[in-house]
């Protein structure tokens, strides 16, 4: 009789992302299609977007460490996780590679302290678990155009802290911004990378940069492993719920047991 409402679903995620950004929420709920899930975003204020989603040519850092000082995103987790959440994901790349891997547990123990014992991941550890999971060698990080060569250079020191191999780290994402970006765009920026860096997988950073849709077509056609922001923040949350099975179409990460 009663037709599903959401309030029982399987799994609620809490999503915090920049004010003006979508990528996340909508990439999660694209992905989460056909399952019993609920998403639930805050937003945080990043002075480089603005009222329709746009965002600066390249993103200065003072906003991304805003982003991340304790009288902001304290607050937020603390907030959001007053709701009955399963997990959080820290849907904001550039912070993770920002202040490195080590400020990043210090962030997360910190967090840890106000998110009521709900589990939290950032797309940086998540990226990180994703790339040991698949045992992955040779990534080129594809960042979107409006991350700098600074932050793109701190993005490659962030991951071989962890002891990856990355071959390149450039902010080579198709230009014009979030709302401009295809997944045909998308692909023909990867296969381009490929092409010219030899990687055998692509992390696709920043959460506000499309990137899901390409994902299959890519590992198909190419031969590599795709990652992106949002997907290994989503399969990162999703740990130990039984989940991560009944996505589909978004790339070998999923697949794997």
């Amino acid at each position: 009789m009663w037709k599903y409402d959401g309030w029982e679903s399987d799994f609620k995620l809490g999503i915090v992302t920049p004010h003006a950004d979508i990528g996340p929420e909508a990439e999660a709920q694209a992905m989460l299609a056909g399952t019993r899930s609920t998403i639930h975003g805050a937003r945080v204020d990043f002075s480089p977007m603005h009222p329709g989603g746009t965002i600066d040519e390249k993103i200065a850092h003072d906003p991304v460490m805003q982003f991340i000082a304790p009288e902001i995103i304290d607050r937020t987790v603390d907030s959001l996780s007053s709701s009955p959440l399963d997990a959080i994901g820290l849907a904001f790349t550039s912070s993770s590679f920002k202040i490195g891997a080590d400020r990043e547990q210090e962030l997360l123990m910190r967090l840890s302290t106000v998110s009521h014992g709900i589990k939290l991941d950032t797309t940086g550890t998540a990226a990180t678990a994703a790339i040991r999971k698949l045992g992955l060698n040779k990534i080129a990080i594809m960042a979107p155009s409006w991350f700098d060569d600074e932050l793109c250079r701190a993005g490659e020191a962030y991951f071989r802290d962890h002891g990856i191999d990355i071959v390149s780290a450039t902010p080579s994402g198709p230009t014009g911004g979030p709302l401009t970006i295809t997944p045909a765009a998308t692909a023909a920026a990867v296969d381009e990378l490929v092409a010219t860096t030899g990687a055998q997988a692509v992390f696709i950073a920043g959460n506000g940069q499309r990137a899901i849709g390409a994902i299959d077509h890519l590992e198909s056609t190419l031969g590599i492993t795709m990652l992106t922001a949002n997907q290994v923040l989503l399969w990162a949350s999703l740990d130990g719920s039984g989940l991560r099975s009944q996505v589909e179409g978004y790339g070998r990460l999923f697949s794997e047991r």
